[in-house]
Parts: C-alpha cells; structure tokens; sequence
C-alpha cells in the first residue's frame, strides 16, 4: 500500500529490512565505478558556485549544517544545474526508477536529527564522495541499525523509517542522494512525485508556522487532493517546456 507522510504523523511500519539490497539495480555498479568523476564534476561546481543549506531547518542541530544541490526534485528537472554535471547525469540516467537526485554535504560537528521520509514508494541512496571516517564518529541510523558510508559504494535505505545521521569530525561529509521507485509503484510515479512535492510545499510552511506540524494530517488527503492532481499534470509540462 502507497503510504506518504503527508498524511500521516507516525513512521512507516512494515516487516521491510532497513537496508534493502540494490547490488543488482541496473547502473548501480558503474556508478560505483565512476564516482569519482561524480566528485570532480561536484568540486568544480562548489568552486564557481557554492552550495545552499537545506530548506527545512527543523532536521538539523545546527542552522547552515546541512547543505544540498539538487539535480532532480521529485521529477522536476533542473537543467539549468544538470547542466553541470554531464557525467554525472548520463550515469544516473542509466539507472530506472530515479525520481529524485541531489548532493548532500553535511558539515563537521553536525547531526541531521532523527525523522522519516515521504513515502515507501522509494528506496534511497547515498553515493559515498567525500567520508571523512566511519563508525561511531560518522554514520547513518535506520531503524535502529547504524552503518558507515565508504567512498564510492552505495547504501540503499527505506527512507520512510525513521533515521538519522551524523558526522562528528572536523572535515565535511559529502554524498551523491538519490531516490529509485519500487517497481511496485512505477506506475503511480506522477501521484508520488506530486504528493510528496506538495509535502515540501506544507514543510515550509512549518518552518514559519510549526504547529503545522501538529495537525490530523488526515484532513490533507481531502483539502489538498485538486493541488496534487494539478502537479501531476504540471511536471511534465514544466519539464517539456523548460527543456
């Protein structure tokens, strides 16, 4: 069953491992083969460009602590930032299902505190670039279960646990994030891509007003419906006509 948290105050339950086993997804293995390439194509853009904290500041310990790039934002395609990332973008684009895309750099001494995703129509992702340790000083939490990234290897996650990560040294720890569609949900990929956009939409609004957060979000399901139903028709458009 589609489940997004949109809707829903508690986790995700089900018997799912936390760390579902992507070795054999398509365009995994040379992903894994080319990430360093992934890291020069990243290095060149902090160069000229930078890189801006995450929108929703209620996830971390520290303003300013967790900094991200995007390249796909739930379908939404940022061509004037893939264009960038050439390499980056023709190996991503060999791996089916992907509907989200960004770097993810957290800075020394930080923590992203521990919540749950969207949706369980997705497992997710990280692309170790730049890890400055492993465990206990720098790591991911699912469900209870803590691993460290490497360089250049790929964890798969159920984002709708609860989890949580953090790194404690003094360099910055720096990911390629991305989120691949169940296969069993392939086919509602423009209500997922919608819905949890508008989900953004209302996590923003939580940062101003955070009794948002506090509501029976059963009542979204109703009043947001014709927004959702809207995005589902608008992605493509905005894509074709941005392209």
């Amino acid at each position: 069953m589609l489940w997004f948290s949109l809707y829903n105050n508690s986790e995700f339950q089900s018997d799912l491992p936390a760390y579902p086993d992507i070795r054999s997804t398509e365009g995994i293995n040379d992903l894994e083969k080319n990430y360093l390439t992934v890291l020069k194509e990243l290095d060149t853009y902090i160069q000229q460009n930078g890189i801006k904290s995450h929108f929703n500041i209620t996830m971390v310990e520290k303003p300013e602590s967790w900094k991200v790039r995007s390249l796909l934002v739930w379908g939404v395609k940022m061509y004037q930032f893939q264009k960038h990332f050439p390499e980056t973008m023709k190996l991503m684009n060999n791996i089916p299902g992907v509907v989200n895309i960004c770097f993810n750099a957290l800075e020394p001494q930080s923590k992203i505190v521990p919540h749950f995703g969207d949706t369980n129509a997705v497992i997710r992702c990280h692309l170790g670039l730049q890890i400055p340790s492993s465990l206990p000083a720098c790591g991911l939490k699912v469900k209870n279960i803590e691993k460290s990234w490497e360089p250049g290897k790929v964890i798969g996650f159920i984002d709708a646990y609860t989890h949580e990560a953090w790194n404690l040294t003094d360099q910055r720890r720096t990911i390629l994030l991305f989120d691949i569609l169940k296969p069993e949900f392939i086919h509602q990929k423009n209500k997922v891509c919608a819905t949890v956009l508008m989900s953004f939409y209302l996590q923003n609004l939580g940062n101003i007003f955070p009794s948002l957060y506090k509501m029976n979000r059963s009542i979204f399901k109703i009043l947001l419906w014709p927004f959702i139903m809207f995005l589902q028709l608008a992605i493509p458009i905005r894509n074709f006509l941005k392209k």
